[in-house]
């Protein structure tokens, strides 16, 4: 019975993360995060369940797919943890610095076509020379 007590609900971890407990649901769909048990028929959680749903909200906020996040959170097989964080962490990097070379690309066209006199498009210097 002290394990029980020591489960949390998955209102209770969904509060103490920040979620709803849809989205707990959903990342248990997932195969993100697994409930310990079922008491009453209610989902339980260990405490570490916590840390686990935190560590998904961080790599989503670094852009990580869940696709990506489940490779993370799947114990390694054949690699260490710590390869394929690099391999994740270097593809995501890639992806990152193409997007912000895109962004420059646009920041450059916009500032310089802000004030051109053009009629249409199709005379624009800066659409003609842009692709």
């Amino acid at each position: 019975m002290e394990t029980a007590n020591a489960l949390l609900s998955i209102g209770e971890v969904a509060k103490a993360v920040g979620l709803r407990t849809s989205a707990v649901r959903y990342y248990e769909e997932a195969g993100l995060v697994r409930p310990a048990a079922r008491v009453g028929g209610q989902r339980r959680y260990e405490p570490p369940a916590v840390d686990q749903l935190r560590l998904i909200g961080f790599c989503q906020q670094l852009g990580f797919s869940l696709a990506e996040i489940r490779q993370l959170v799947t114990p390694p097989k054949g690699k260490t943890a710590k390869q394929r964080w690099r391999e994740l962490v270097d593809d995501k990097l890639v992806e990152i610095e193409t997007t912000i070379a895109q962004a420059k690309a646009m920041k450059w066209l916009l500032t310089e076509s802000r004030d051109c006199d053009c009629v249409s498009l199709d005379s624009c210097r800066f659409l003609r020379h842009s692709s």
